[in-house]
């Protein structure tokens, strides 16, 4: 049998559904039939399943197919998954030499909602555009010129929800949305803590998280997820099914005490529907109610950041 060495090696690129290099894949396939493949994973924990990508391997064979990834709910009985490792946010994030000002774990009551996005996923555009009837900080930092339509998914909101598609037309017009400057918004300076956007935390009182990773059997928490734990602020976040579940099984404390996480047994469509309750029974309330419950969820917010800050979490999770 060939080592791994010899193996030929092919990058799958995509996002959730969309499949970008799905016709070279399938000319990679077609030109190497049996013979050893392997097969890694960009970004980092799409669903295969999802992309289809099972479906084309059937078509052929292979003399043997790994295929590695960052993806911990990855699973094939026929081919050989790899899990390169555990998430490495986490530790980009806590390993972070610049000091948080612990002003920023406070709430000053001028805003209640944060919507920090660049790429425009359905999601994204949805959260942003309804939470734009509430109190909320927009940072949207893509623009509109040709080359980056291509990004927007409103074809995909379509099929979430299709009233969502008017209010996000209507975002569109406005971009970008800047609350500082478009280029703080990397991973790389949104793990400064004294950079610009993350100074803008001690405004708000929730973060509306959009995961890179929203379909099909998955789960990686980026930085979306890990800043506002870092920040002390409470989160929503859409991404896929049973992602709050998946942080519980490590360790961390959700927000349903305060309100409906249902919505986590949800994808796509549904789940966003379902978000949109929660921002309204949130949005519905007084600064003066907010300001209570955000005292009351003091003990989860404090739990969360010393979890991360002293790496107890549970790194190793059991697919649902």
């Amino acid at each position: 049998m060939e080592s791994s060495s010899e193996a030929l090696k092919f990058r799958i690129e995509g996002t959730s559904d969309r499949f970008w290099n799905k016709d070279q894949f399938i000319e990679f396939l077609i030109d190497n039939q049996d013979k050893s493949i392997e097969l890694s994973v960009v970004p980092e924990a799409v669903s295969l399943r999802t992309l289809g990508v099972y479906e084309w391997l059937d078509l052929f064979q292979f003399r043997s197919v790994k295929i590695q990834t960052w993806n911990p709910l990855e699973s094939n009985s026929k081919y050989n998954i790899e899990l390169i490792g555990h998430n490495y946010c986490f530790d980009f994030c806590t390993n972070n030499s610049t000091p948080i000002d612990k002003n920023l774990h406070d709430w000053n009551r001028k805003n209640i909602f944060m919507c920090l996005y660049h790429r425009p996923t359905a999601s994204k555009l949805a959260l942003a555009s309804y939470a734009e009837k509430y109190s909320s900080l927009i940072h949207f930092s893509i623009d509109t010129s040709v080359n980056n339509l291509v990004h927007f998914e409103l074809d995909k909101l379509l099929h979430y929800d299709i009233p969502s598609t008017v209010r996000a037309a209507n975002l569109i017009q406005t971009l970008p949305r800047l609350i500082s400057s478009p280029e703080k918004y990397t991973s790389f300076n949104l793990y400064d803590f004294s950079d610009p956007i993350t100074a803008f935390y001690k405004s708000i009182f929730v973060d509306l998280v959009g995961e890179n990773h929203v379909q099909g059997e998955t789960f990686f928490p980026t930085e979306k997820t890990i800043r506002p734990m870092l920040l002390k602020k409470p989160f929503i976040v859409f991404s896929s099914k049973d992602f709050l579940e998946y942080l519980r099984q490590m360790g961390f404390r959700t927000f349903s005490d305060f309100w409906d996480e249902d919505y986590d047994g949800y994808e796509q469509g549904d789940r966003l529907r379902k978000i949109y309750s929660v921002i309204d029974y949130i949005g519905s309330k007084s600064i003066d109610e907010l300001e209570a419950m955000y005292w009351d969820m003091k003990y989860t917010l404090d739990y969360n950041y010393n979890l991360l800050i002293n790496k107890k979490f549970q790194r190793k999770i059991t697919k649902l």
